[in-house]
This record gives C-alpha cells, structure tokens and sequence, in this order.
C-alpha cells in the first residue's frame, strides 16, 4: 500500500480521500498501485511512500 504525504511547517500531512492533506495517518487514503499514488502525488503536490506490509 501506498500514501500520499506533504511536509507543512514541521508537521507531516497526508492525502485523504477528500483530496486535502490533515495531519493522522489513519485518515490517509491508501493506494494498491504506486503509480497511482504517484499520479496523485503529481496532481496534488506531495510525495509517496510506502506503508510496511506486516505479515
């Protein structure tokens, strides 16, 4: 799985499924695809990473 993540002030924000960046991972929205998360990225200012798959 993937996120979307911007860096505001000292603070780490990340995408939502509304498309505005809140501080909360949980409220991130995930993407299966990387390209998708970097097309995301792309439009939405941010940059990808992906989250640990536990096993």
């Amino acid at each position: 799985m993937w996120i979307v993540e911007k860096k505001v002030g000292i603070f780490v924000h990340y995408l939502t499924s509304s498309g505005k960046f809140q501080p909360g991972i949980e409220k991130a929205n995930k993407f299966v695809s990387q390209e998708m998360a970097r097309t995301m990225a792309k439009v939405h200012g941010g940059s990808i990473r992906q989250l640990n798959q536990e096993n």
